[in-house]
């Protein structure tokens, strides 16, 4: 139970790490990449 009630406690954590991470991402490839329907790196 102990080891559930860390799990509980560290998931919120890492999960806002990433989407915050991914968030940013997103937000660079838009601001070099505006309007962008499809990746142009083909």
């Amino acid at each position: 139970m102990r080891n559930f009630k860390t799990y509980l406690s560290v998931a919120p954590v890492l999960s806002t790490l990433w989407f915050g991470s991914l968030a940013g991402l997103l937000i660079e490839i838009n601001r070099f990449f505006p309007d962008a329907l499809t990746f142009p790196f083909f």
